[in-house]
C-alpha cells in the first residue's frame, strides 16, 4: 500500500523543482532587463547569456535549490502532523523556540542573504562583495553598503518567516475549482508581483532604523574578523544612508526576494492541493476510506476533497459505492466508507458543543450524537418506492455503554483535586496571563481545521442524493436517518456559534479567517441538507427520525431555512 509519507514527499519534491525552475527563470529575467541596450541589441543578447551561463550564476541557483529543498522538508511538517493545541500565551511563547522553527528561521535567513547576493552580482553593481580596494590606504577597506545589503537579506528571511509561520497562520488554500498548473501560476504572477513590491516596505524602513541605531556593531565585528579600513562615511547615519541611495536598492531586492518566496508557496499550494483520486477498492494503493481515516492534515484534506468530486463528478465510482460484496451480499463499500465521514462529522460536532457548553465532554472516538440514539424505528412496514429504514443496523444496535460505569478509583480522585487545584491557580491575576485560555483559541483552532468537514458534508449529501436513482440495492437510503441526524447535529452547533449569549465570551471570534471558514461551512451544511431534504422530499413520511429532527428539518423543506 502506498504510504501518506509517500504521497506527500513525491508532491514536494515536484513542487520544489517547479520552484528552482521558477527561480532560475525570474533571475534571467531579471538579468535580461537590467542589462537592456536598444542600441547595441546583439551585445545586449551576449552580456545575457554569459552572466546566465557564468559560474556565479550556477552556485547561486544550487545555493538556492539546496536551501529550498530543506525548506520543503521543514515545510512538510506543517501539513503531514496533526496541528498543535496552543491556546496559551506560554505554550505559544514555548513554541516560538521550537527546533523546527529553529531550523526554519536559519533557512530562511540563508535564503534572503543568498538571495540578495545573486540578486546584486547578477546586477554587476558594486556592492556584491565585501572588500575593495582602498583609496586612501594600503590594503582593502570594508564596502558598508555591500555589508548592508546582505545582513538586509538575512533580515528580509527572518521577517518573513516570523510574519507567516510566528505571528500568522499558514494553511494550505484548497481552490473551488482546481485548474492547470500553468494557468493558476499566470494567473497568480499579478498578484505575486504587486504583493511583493508592496508588502517589501515596511521590513525596508523597520531595518533602516535598526541599522541606524546598531549597525556600527555588526561593522566593526566584520571589519575586525576580515583585518579592514573604513574609508567612507559610516551608514548608521541618516544623512549617509538616504544620501547613499543604498535603501533604494535594498527595497528593490527585498521586493525581489518577497517575489521569490511567494512564488515558493504559490508553486508549493498548487502542487499539493492538486486532488488526487483515491479507489474505493484496493489492494495495492490507499484507498478513499484509508485516505478519510488519516489523522494527517494533507492526506485527510485530499481525501475528502476526492470525496466532493468523486459525489458530484463520477458515476462509475459512485456505482462501486453502492455494490454489495459478494459472496455475502453486504454493502462494505458505503458501511466502511459511511464510517469515516461519521467520524469526521461527529467528531467536529463534539468539539463545537464542548465550545458551546465550555464544559470537557469525554466520549468514545466513534460515538453518536445522542439525537441519534432516540431514533425509534415504526412498527410496520411502508408500501412507498422508498425502502423502509427500519432495519438500519445503526438504528437496532446502538446501545448506550455508559451504564454500567467502575466507580473513580483513589488515584482518579487524587487527579480531579490536582487539576481542580490548577484551574483555581490558574484563575489568579498573574497565572492567569501566562496560563489563562486566549480569547477565541480554541474555536479558531477547530475551525482551521474545518475544510474537510465541509467536503465531507457536501460529499456525502451529494452521493446520498444520487442513490435514488443509481442504488439499486437501496444500501444508503437504509442510512439515510443517520446522515440526517448528523448534518442537522452539525448544523445546530454551527447556529449557536452565531446566537449572542449563548457562546462563552472566550470563544467569541475575532480573527477574519476564522469568521470566514465559520460562514463557509454554515453554508456547506446548509446546502448538503436542501440537497438531501429536496431529493428525498416525497418520501420523508417514510423515514424514521425524532421529533426533534424533524422540526429542524421543516424549514429545509418549505425552502425557509436562510
Amino acid at each position: 500500500m502506498e504510504e501518506k509519507s509517500e504521497i506527500f514527499s513525491q508532491r514536494l519534491v515536484k513542487a520544489v523543482l517547479w520552484n528552482i525552475a521558477l527561480q532560475t527563470l525570474l533571475a534571467i529575467v531579471l538579468v535580461f532587463i537590467i542589462q537592456i541596450d536598444l542600441l547595441h541589441p546583439l551585445l545586449w543578447i551576449t552580456s545575457t547569456l554569459n552572466d546566465v551561463l557564468s559560474w556565479k550564476m550556477g552556485l547561486n541557483v544550487m545555493l538556492l535549490g539546496l536551501v529550498s529543498f530543506f525548506q520543503a522538508y521543514i515545510y512538510g511538517s506543517y501539513y503531514t502532523k496533526p496541528a498543535p493545541k496552543r491556546f496559551t500565551r506560554f505554550s505559544m511563547f514555548l513554541s516560538i523556540f521550537s527546533l523546527q522553527n529553529i531550523i526554519f528561521s536559519i533557512l530562511y535567513a540563508l535564503n534572503g542573504y543568498f538571495t540578495m547576493s545573486l540578486y546584486s552580482s547578477l546586477a554587476k553593481s558594486n556592492f556584491s562583495e565585501l572588500k575593495k580596494e582602498c583609496e586612501k590606504y594600503d590594503g582593502q577597506c570594508l564596502a558598508e553598503q555591500s555589508l548592508f545589503l546582505q545582513f538586509g537579506g538575512m533580515w528580509m528571511g527572518l521577517y518573513y518567516f516570523l510574519n507567516v509561520y510566528i505571528f500568522g497562520t499558514a494553511v494550505l488554500t484548497f481552490p473551488h475549482i482546481y485548474q492547470d498548473k500553468f494557468q493558476q501560476i499566470k494567473m497568480a504572477t499579478s498578484h505575486v508581483l504587486s504583493q511583493g513590491f508592496r508588502n517589501s516596505m515596511i521590513p525596508v524602513a523597520y531595518y533602516s532604523v535598526f541599522y541606524y541605531l546598531w549597525g556600527s556593531k555588526p561593522r566593526n565585528v566584520v571589519a575586525d574578523v576580515y583585518s579592514l579600513y573604513l574609508e567612507d562615511e559610516p551608514l548608521d547615519s541618516i544623512f549617509n544612508l538616504i544620501g547613499s541611495g543604498i535603501w533604494i536598492g535594498l527595497w528593490f531586492y527585498t521586493s525581489l526576494f518577497f517575489v521569490s518566496v511567494y512564488t515558493m508557496r504559490t508553486v508549493f499550494n498548487i502542487v499539493l492541493t492538486e486532488p488526487m483520486k483515491f479507489p474505493i477498492e484496493s489492494s495495492t494503493t490507499m484507498t478513499l476510506n484509508n485516505a478519510l481515516s488519516q489523522k494527517t492534515q494533507f492526506t485527510g484534506y485530499l481525501g475528502a476533497l476526492d470525496l466532493k468530486i468523486m459525489s458530484m463528478t463520477d458515476p462509475i465510482r459512485r456505482s462501486h459505492i453502492f455494490t454489495l460484496s459478494q459472496p455475502g451480499g453486504h454493502p462494505r463499500n458505503w458501511t466502511n466508507l459511511l464510517e469515516k465521514c461519521l467520524s469526521i462529522l461527529n467528531n467536529f460536532s463534539k468539539e463545537l458543543d464542548i465550545i458551546n457548553g465550555d464544559t470537557p465532554q469525554v466520549e468514545s472516538e466513534h460515538s453518536f450524537p445522542k439525537s441519534m440514539l432516540n431514533v425509534t424505528p415504526p412498527s410496520g412496514l411502508y408500501p412507498g418506492t422508498l425502502r423502509n429504514m427500519a432495519n438500519s443496523p445503526y438504528l437496532l444496535e446502538l446501545k448506550d455503554h455508559t451504564k454500567n460505569k467502575t466507580e473513580n478509583t483513589f488515584t482518579d480522585a487524587l487527579k480531579e483535586d490536582f487539576n481542580n487545584f490548577i484551574n483555581k491557580l490558574c484563575q489568579k491575576p498573574g497565572f492567569n496571563y501566562f496560563f489563562g485560555e486566549l480569547t477565541d483559541t480554541r474555536l479558531k483552532f477547530v475551525l482551521i481545521q474545518a475544510q474537510p468537514v465541509m467536503w465531507t458534508c457536501e460529499g456525502l449529501a451529494n452521493i446520498t442524493a444520487a442513490s435514488l436513482k443509481e442504488d439499486k440495492y437501496g444500501v444508503v437510503q437504509n442510512d439515510l436517518p443517520v446522515v440526517i441526524n448528523a448534518l442537522v447535529n452539525l448544523k445546530q452547533n454551527l447556529d449557536k456559534l452565531t446566537k449572542p449569549g449563548l457562546v462563552p465570551r472566550k470563544h467569541i471570534l475575532n480573527d477574519v479567517l476564522a469568521m470566514k471558514i465559520k460562514s463557509a461551512l454554515l453554508s456547506s451544511v446548509k446546502r448538503s441538507l436542501y440537497k438531501i431534504v429536496l431529493t428525498f422530499s416525497k418520501y420523508f413520511h417514510e423515514i424514521p427520525l425524532d421529533s426533534d429532527i424533524q422540526m429542524a428539518i421543516q424549514p429545509f423543506l418549505s425552502c425557509k431555512e436562510p
